[in-house]
């Protein structure tokens, strides 16, 4: 059966920027792919056949008559009324897994309610993928490290990683698929404040960038330093010894509450306490 699906991408990467603390990183913009048919071309959707009803990072999209910066998806994964299963490539560690589960918490907080379920192990690992999108022809939502990042997914070895989901043929505004590609090639990824680099790949702290492209996958857009200087969803982020960003802003919680609304009042309030002090 023919349709039509729309997939957007982020992208983190790294530009050329001198820091003692480490480089620096900075998102992408989004672009999209909209295939005519189910296994048909693509074609590269830019600012004039963009469809109208999706948001590029970065716009201001309408939330209850007002405009709210900082939100893509406005109806995020919330159709299913379940929470997000995952898998984790077997090139994730446990140590891996359990740094991604805690910026997952780190969203859950923030409402009150369980967003994830991770059901087990991917045996598809990053480079069984020739194409960037493949990996959204399978049915899970996948985290994967891909030792050939330049092969597989066609970026340059400066993009830390990716996230790709597609909506739903219905509902633009409707996400039903994602999964995150990380450039394992070209950097380690782990606890920055306890592991180092190695040879000339320089550590990434994963919990800190999983923040950054959940937020993606939830249906969150970058925020400017403007909008909210503590945001995860900043497009700029510390990477290498010692630098991680772990903790929501305010702004973050206000904004995935936009989408998904709030569970347990109280549970989710704990997290509001401690947002509004350096964001790191």
């Amino acid at each position: 059966m023919s349709h039509t699906r729309i997939v957007g991408i982020y992208s983190t990467m790294m530009f050329s920027v001198a820091s003692v603390m480490g480089g620096y990183v900075a998102c992408g913009a989004p672009t999209y792919r909209v295939p005519v048919h189910g296994d048909g071309g693509t074609t590269s959707a830019t600012s004039s056949n963009r469809p109208e009803n999706v948001a590029a990072s970065g716009d201001r999209t309408m939330n209850g008559g007002a405009a709210l910066v900082g939100v893509h998806s406005q109806a995020g994964w919330s159709r299913s009324g379940k929470p997000i299963e995952f898998y984790t490539s077997v090139d994730l560690s446990p140590a891996v897994v359990n740094q991604l589960q805690k910026a997952m918490e780190s969203w859950e907080k923030a409402l009150g309610k369980q967003l994830f379920d991770y059901k087990g192990i991917e045996p598809k690992r990053g480079s069984d993928f020739s194409t960037l999108y493949q990996p959204l022809n399978d049915q899970i939502n996948g985290h994967y490290f891909d030792l050939s990042w330049s092969t597989s997914t066609g970026k340059s070895a400066a993009v830390l990683a990716t996230t790709i989901w597609e909506n739903s043929p219905s509902d633009a505004q409707s996400i039903v698929k994602a999964d995150i590609r990380y450039n394992a090639e070209n950097y380690v990824f782990g606890d920055a404040l306890n592991e180092f680099g190695q040879g000339k790949r320089t550590i990434v702290d994963l919990e800190s960038l999983a923040l950054h492209e959940l937020g993606h996958l939830l249906g969150l857009s970058h925020v400017s330093a403007d909008d909210d200087r503590y945001s995860v969803m900043n497009p700029s982020l510390f990477i290498g010894e010692g630098m991680a960003t772990r903790k929501l802003s305010r702004g973050d919680i206000e904004r995935v509450r936009s989408i998904y609304g709030v569970g347990d009042p109280g549970a989710a309030d704990e997290l509001q306490v401690a947002d509004d002090s350096d964001g790191s």
